[in-house]
């Protein structure tokens, strides 16, 4: 029996946890599998694929997408969870990068929706809860997290209490897997709250478009998405960003 890869275990024990708490619908293929099958570039053998929920119409979630990509020995696990576009509810980012023969990166951390200047009271909402697992994580200084560089292109459109690695293995990733699974936990929390609505739906439907596309700009990261592409090619890879950006509102 194949062993599972331990990236894939735990961000898939990630989405157990959301599934267990919200109601979802996930999307498939026409044969009923993952919703977007990937294939290699090169011979066209699977390369991983793109599992994607639909929230329930009550919530403020609208969508989860989970990547899973393979290249040869490393597998990138990274999920997704996004607030509706026309409210403030932030969304979730997490990822798992696993090379051999147990490295890995990590990284986990939310995108914020509005403003700390003309919001602080979101803010501290939204992120009061995470200063103490952000604490234990970071000032450990056995933990890569503690001294990982950030990518500042792409860090202004996170957050400052974004959990991200250097190089690390398994056994750092269980250590600061409990701050982890707070961040999680908190979310969940948020998400079953009420109070995320907007006055101006339309302004923050724009801004969510922009932010996206902001942050999904091959520009702001184009070691990582060059990679994907070399993998799958573009229009793949670009049909998978477009799942990233794209809500799903109440489409059928």
């Amino acid at each position: 029996m194949t062993e599972i890869p331990f990236s894939l275990a735990y961000i898939s024990g990630m989405i157990d946890r959301v599934l267990s708490t919200m109601d979802w619908h996930e999307l498939t293929s026409s044969t009923g599998d993952a919703f977007m099958p990937l294939q290699m570039l090169e011979d066209a053998q699977p390369a991983g694929y793109v599992r994607l929920w639909r929230g329930a119409k009550e919530s403020p979630l609208d969508r989860m997408v989970h990547l899973r990509l393979i290249a040869g020995p490393v597998e990138t696990q990274l999920l997704f969870i996004f607030g509706r576009s026309a409210t403030s509810m932030p969304h979730l980012h997490a990822q798992v990068v696993q090379f051999p023969p147990d490295g890995c990166v990590y990284n986990m951390d939310y995108l914020p929706r509005l403003d700390p200047v003309e919001r602080p009271d979101w803010f501290e909402r939204v992120f009061s809860a995470l200063r103490k697992p952000y604490r234990k994580a970071t000032a450990d200084s056995s933990n890569s997290c503690a001294q990982a560089p950030a990518n500042p292109a792409l860090a202004v459109y996170m957050s400052p209490w974004g959990i991200a690695s250097g190089r690390a293995d398994k056994d750092e990733l269980m250590k600061v897997s409990p701050c982890l699974e707070l961040y999680l936990d908190h979310y969940l929390q948020l998400a079953s709250e009420n109070g995320w609505e907007e006055p101006d739906n339309g302004a923050m439907t724009e801004r969510d478009r922009r932010h996206l596309e902001l942050f999904f700009d091959d520009d702001m990261d184009p070691r990582a998405w060059n990679g994907v592409y070399r993998v799958i090619g573009e229009e793949q890879g670009r049909a998978v960003k477009a799942l990233f950006e794209t809500p799903l509102g109440d489409q059928q």
